[in-house]
């Protein structure tokens, strides 16, 4: 038993808090006030910001060719490395070929320690020199060629060589350029950035400007229609400390139908028109309103059009010509942020837009209800 009681708290608790989750979820984009001025000084950011993305495309292109020649590097050194490997073995060899080319007639005979002139030398006749001559130089052309063949070989390492480092300088100043260029295009992006940073600096200053003129001309507004409506006979304001509580929940509930298209008569999703929104959103959370604007203005508890920090989501806002409660026309549903949800007109669709900025150009809010 005691567990149950303890329980309901917390269901009612997480209950609330997941009320609190689907609203921020479905919040809506704030609608934020423009003039020329403001539009202007986007369109000269926009411009900078595709400035700031070319360069980023062009500061990954000079990495990409940084990459390749890296690696191109790379692969150089490496066969330079392999290449002065090949060196010292051809250098080695021909070494042992010239001295076996000079060590080759001293040694004709198996342990013999003479020298060339030896050799012939100790001809005991004629014919004896004409076969040892012909035997060291058959011996010594072959030895030749081997020395020769060997030095080609040594020649044609060495050339390799020497285009593997011109290659490699090539490539290093090739690398070193790019680095440059990137480097450049960097220093050029953080101008830009910069630039970029003080246009939207400005255009927050001038949506901040123009918020501020909008409040100031909507509070004046709101108080002149205020008075147009105590003159005029209409609903008397309930006192703050009396208002019921608001029903934010149903804010998410409107907000599903952004984009529906306005419909004369709607009163479902398949389309709306500004009192039919309102009906069926309330409806859904099991409150009754009625069916036009001018009779939802008239149910619920009134706050004075001058009270605009009162509002609270939930609430309905309404507008009629001039100004005038007796000719309301039109109705929407404050989401909070000075912007409301509301299906404006034949062609539009369901959207938020600036509850401050209407009654600031065009006059003609009238009060809120909250049921």
């Amino acid at each position: 038993m005691r567990s149950s009681q303890s329980g309901t708290p917390l269901k009612a608790l997480l209950s609330l808090l997941l009320t609190f989750v689907m609203l921020f979820a479905a919040a809506p984009a704030v609608a934020v006030p423009t003039t020329a001025a403001i539009e202007a000084k986007r369109a000269e950011a926009r411009a900078a910001q595709d400035k700031r993305d070319a360069m980023d495309a062009e500061l990954e292109v000079q990495v990409e060719e940084f990459n390749a020649i890296s690696e191109a590097l790379d692969a150089t050194r490496e066969e330079i490395r392999t290449t002065r490997a090949k060196l010292v073995i051809a250098e080695r060899e021909l070494s042992d070929a010239n001295r076996q080319l000079s060590e080759r007639a001293a040694n004709i005979y198996k342990g013999g320690n003479q020298s060339l002139l030896d050799v012939l030398l100790g001809t005991t006749s004629f014919e004896d020199f004409v076969a040892r001559f012909d035997l060291l130089m058959r011996i010594n052309r072959s030895d030749a060629e081997t020395v020769a063949q060997v030095k080609d070989a040594k020649a044609q390492v060495e050339s390799i060589q020497l285009a593997l480092e011109t290659r490699e300088a090539e490539q290093v100043s090739l690398r070193s350029e790019t680095e440059r260029r990137a480097g450049q295009i960097e220093t050029a992006i953080k101008k830009q950035e910069a630039f970029l940073a003080s246009l939207n600096s400005e255009i927050k200053t001038l949506i901040s400007e123009e918020e501020a003129r909008q409040r100031a001309l909507a509070a004046e507004r709101a108080r002149l229609a205020a008075a147009l409506a105590a003159k005029s006979g209409g609903r008397k304001p309930v006192a703050e400390g009396n208002l019921p509580a608001s029903h934010p929940e149903v804010v998410r509930i409107a907000l599903q139908f952004l984009g529906v298209p306005y419909r004369w008569g709607g009163t479902s999703p398949s389309g709306f028109d500004c009192s039919g929104l309102c009906q069926y959103a309330y409806r859904q959370i099991g409150i009754q309103l009625p069916r036009t604007s001018r009779s939802q203005y008239n149910a619920g508890a009134n706050i004075a059009p001058d009270r605009l920090d009162l509002l609270q989501p939930g609430d309905l806002v309404f507008f009629g010509t001039n100004g005038d409660p007796g000719r309301i026309h039109h109705v929407g549903m404050y989401v909070g942020n000075g912007n409301y949800v509301h299906a404006p007109s034949t062609g539009d669709v369901v959207k938020v837009s600036s509850l401050t900025d209407r009654i600031s150009s065009r006059g003609d809010y009238v009060g809120a209800s909250r049921f």
